[in-house]
This record gives structure tokens, sequence and C-alpha cells, in this order.
């Protein structure tokens, strides 16, 4: 029977992972007259040898507004305890039995690919989880959206169309770098909404040649070019454009040859293509100036908003969907949006990479280089 539910935010900030909490809490309260507790940086707190020291206890008082605030009050982090080196170092273990010595029955979890994977750990021992999808990268399956996701398209929008402005008033070209790994969501509907000429996401490979050409064009046609690109956007190592670039510009050839390394859940990390664009487009160009070139990484910008009413109205039917499916006896589900409607999804069928569907028509058609 289940008394007792915590709470963990993990992976990335984003709008919305409080007002998930504040409905969670209420309706649990009101419902079912259930106890809540917050852990504080996810995984990494319910397994660390003092869990006492990561609590937050969670009542009606405690939420009240809390649906307002952005970013996450448990704080987050990307600890996996399933892990090949942690599973071997008796971490599941010791999450579980942290858990039982702070009384917890079930969890309630917010995050995306990683912090699911964790979820679906936890569940296939036998402890009660469901997840509720967050990811500005929109990039986890089931789901029409998810927590964050209509918050950082809103703020993005605007400060790439700010770059846009700028850009034509000091006849220049501008590439705006923002999030996205595997799945260019955030960045083709960014780039759109923001008035940008050209898109890279990562679903489409990129030929420098064909990219530099289109800026050329747009350039002498209108003197300023506006460019949005993923973070995620690789490009390929014999790419003849990227080779002479790296042959005339140390700092491109340390820029592409650098190791940011990966993260607990073996992602490589990622930032700064918009620098190395910077610089092959000056070179390709042969622009006089590196300032010719402006590039801005929107980044963490994205992540510590506070949520538009979308993310509010979401994370609220998230959190009362997550504690009814709790105390009906279900486990392992990851709850969702199709159309209007709330679904559950199995963990599995969630972490399958969604990425940028469209047809190459229609990305075309909107500036997507390809």
């Amino acid at each position: 029977m289940i008394k007792k539910i915590a709470f963990m935010t993990g992976g990335g900030d984003c709008a919305g992972i409080n007002a998930f909490i504040a409905a969670a809490v209420r309706q649990g309260i009101h419902q079912y007259q259930a106890e809540f507790v917050g852990i504080k940086k996810a995984f990494e707190g319910a397994c660390s040898d003092r869990i006492e020291d990561h609590l937050l206890p969670l009542n009606l008082e405690a939420v009240n507004g809390l649906e307002v605030k952005p970013s996450t009050i448990l704080e987050s982090s990307r600890f996996n305890p399933f892990s090949k080196d942690n599973v071997e170092k008796g971490y599941p273990q010791k999450l579980l039995a942290n858990l039982k010595k702070i009384g917890v029955d079930a969890v309630l979890a917010t995050g995306g690919n990683d912090t699911i994977k964790s979820g679906m750990g936890l569940s296939k021992l036998n402890f009660p989880v469901i997840s509720a999808p967050k990811s500005i990268d929109n990039d986890v399956s089931g789901t029409d959206t998810m927590l964050g996701y209509k918050t950082a398209i809103t703020f993005g929008t605007a400060a790439v169309r700010s770059t846009v402005d700028s850009a034509k008033t000091h006849r220049r070209i501008s590439i705006v770098e923002i999030m996205g790994r595997e799945a260019g969501w955030l960045t083709l509907e960014i780039g759109i909404a923001g008035g940008a000429d050209l898109i890279l996401i990562p679903e489409k490979p990129v030929d420098l040649a064909t990219l530099c050409d289109r800026i050329v064009a747009l350039n002498q046609r209108q003197q300023y070019v506006n460019l949005v690109v993923a973070e995620g956007v690789r490009l390929k190592p014999d790419d003849p454009v990227l080779l002479r670039a790296k042959a005339e510009n140390p700092v491109v050839k340390a820029l592409v040859e650098e190791d940011l390394g990966i993260d607990s859940h073996g992602n490589p990390k990622l930032g700064g293509i918009g620098q190395i664009l910077r610089r092959i487009i000056r070179t390709q160009l042969g622009l006089k100036k590196l300032e010719d070139v402006r590039a801005t990484d929107l980044g963490f910008t994205l992540r510590g908003l506070a949520p538009v009413a979308d993310d509010i109205v979401l994370g609220t039917r998230f959190g009362i969907n997550a504690v009814d499916l709790l105390f009906a006896g279900v486990s392992g589900k990851m709850v969702g949006l199709q159309g209007t409607r709330i679904v559950t999804v199995d963990f599995a069928d969630a972490l399958v990479q969604k990425q940028v569907n469209w047809s190459e028509n229609d990305l075309r058609s909107v500036g997507v280089v390809f």
C-alpha cells in the first residue's frame, strides 16, 4: 500500500516541473491522504550516504503558488545509479535501502531519456515508479510535447527575433546555436517562429559548400543572413570546406578536435558548433573580419525560465494523472500528451528517440539546409 511518495527531478532543469510537483501533492493529499517528500539532486541525492540531508517535506502549504516558479525546487543531477560501474558498486541496492530508510513507497520522477532509463531500472527492482517527460529538446517518444518545451520555444523565439533584427540593422551574418543533441525540434520551431533564413538540425546531414553557397546568395540579395543551428549538428570529417578551414585556421582545428567528454549516461557533451561555423563561413566567404559573422549561444538561457501557461497546464495534468496511476497500482509508465488526451506510455517505448519527421519538402520550404 502506498502512503509516502518521493519526487525526483533529474537531468536538465526547465519550466513546468514545479507545476507537476504542486499538482501531484494536491491530488495525493486531497484524494488519497498521501505524504510527500522531495529528494534533492534526484538519484544522486537518493543514493547518497546521508539521504536525510537531501530531503524536502512537501505539503499543501509548501506547494502554494509553486506552479509559477521556474526550474525545480528539488535541484537536479545526471547521476546514473544503473550504469555498469555503479551497478558493480552496488548503487541500485543502496538506492532501494535509502528509499526504505525514509519510508518511501513510490517515486514520481520528471526527466528526459536518461531519467526515464533510471526510473525503468528502479521499476525493474519492483519499486513503483511513474515518470513525467521533461525536455526542452522534445525528444521523448509517446507524447506530443513535454514539460519545458513550450516555454523554451516562446523565449527562444523572442531571442532569435532580436538577433534577426540586429543582423538586418548591421548587415551581417548571424548564427544562433540552440540545444538539441539528436533531435532538432527546438531549433526548427524557434528558427521558423524567430524568422531565421537557414536552419540546421541533427536529423539532416550538412554539406558545408551547399550551406555557404546559400549564405552567399542570401547575403548578396538582402545584405544579411540569419542562421539557427542545433548543438547536435555534426560536420563530416572529410568535408572539403571543413578540411580547408582546419588547415587555414588553428582555432577551427582546435574546436573541431576538442574532446568534451561524455556524461554519466554515456552521451557525448556538446556545444560550440556556432563558433566553428562562424569561422568556417568567414574563411569560405573570404570575409576580412571575424565580427562580420556573429555567433550567439542561447544554451542554458532556455532552461531557468518562468513557465508559460501551456507548461503550467501540462505540468498540472501530468501531476494529477501520475498520482492517480500510482494509487491504481500502475508502475513502469510515463504519462504523456497525445492530442488533448493524457496517456500512459511504457518506459521502453518512451525511450525510442523522437526526431523531426516532417517531409523533406516542408523542411526545405522553411529553410532547413541538407
